[in-house]
């Protein structure tokens, strides 16, 4: 979940924040408003608890659109590149058929270059950017808040902090169901906020997006890139996807 709420009463089923559109909607203006309540030079918003939940409700709202964009860029992506490559290994068929002989040579190309791509493809996913350790057995008061009135009943002696990414808290805890809960907060200006709960051994990833019009989050990476970030017991590995 990530967001920001000026009020507890708002339905969690609000509809999504619409990225890039010429106007903004209620729902932008309101998550720009609680922005300017957390972050700017007048800021009040630890006074009130509900605004902090809304607010959290909203940036994850937020965050949600940003990655289902990126997954479809993504997924044009992968089908852009089966078509080349489907398209650069007809004219070695054509000339398998023309020269018999050779047949096995022209095959063993294929494979290799295939194997090549997918060992490229497995080493860049393989291998995190970063990797944040555990640093604590426990975090301030308020995260312990923030979600727990989002509904998701951790219990405070399962909380675990890790190291930051820049300006990104990192934290995990076990909720009454005995799942485990990954939460990721960007304490600087832009004030992301997303959490997601698994159950325990599986892996939990959360996704922020670089928007530069949007905030001041990934200001260190390209406009359009996004960082993963994947949770395993006892580590986060952190990864900078580029561009589509």
């Amino acid at each position: 979940m990530d967001g920001r709420s000026s009020a507890p009463g708002p339905d969690p089923e609000s509809p999504g924040l619409t990225e890039g559109s010429p106007r903004p909607s209620d729902t932008e203006r309101e998550l720009a408003a609680l922005r300017a309540r957390a972050y700017g030079p007048d800021a009040d918003i630890a006074t009130d608890p509900a605004a902090m939940v809304r607010l959290a409700e909203l940036e994850a709202v937020h965050l949600e659109a940003a990655h289902h964009a990126t997954a479809a860029a993504r997924a044009r992506s992968i089908e852009a590149n089966a078509d080349a490559a489907a398209a650069a290994s007809e004219p070695l068929q054509n000339a398998t058929r023309r020269r018999p002989v050779r047949a096995w040579i022209v095959a063993g190309a294929v494979v290799v270059a295939g194997i090549a791509i997918a060992a490229a493809e497995w080493s860049l996913a393989a291998r995190p950017d970063v990797t944040l350790r555990q640093v604590g057995d426990g975090a301030g008061s308020d995260i312990t808040r923030v979600l727990n009135a989002q509904g998701m009943g951790v219990d405070v002696s399962t909380l675990r902090e890790f190291e930051r990414y820049h300006d990104v808290a990192v934290w995990s805890a076990v909720n009454s169901a005995g799942r485990v809960c990954f939460t990721v907060w960007d304490l600087a200006a832009s004030g992301r906020f997303s959490s997601k709960c698994a159950p325990p051994g599986k892996e939990v990833s959360l996704t922020l997006s670089v928007d530069s019009e949007g905030d001041d989050f990934g200001r260190w990476l390209p406009d359009g890139s996004s960082v993963d970030f994947r949770f395993h017991d006892d580590t986060v590995e952190v990864f900078e996807q580029p561009p589509p």
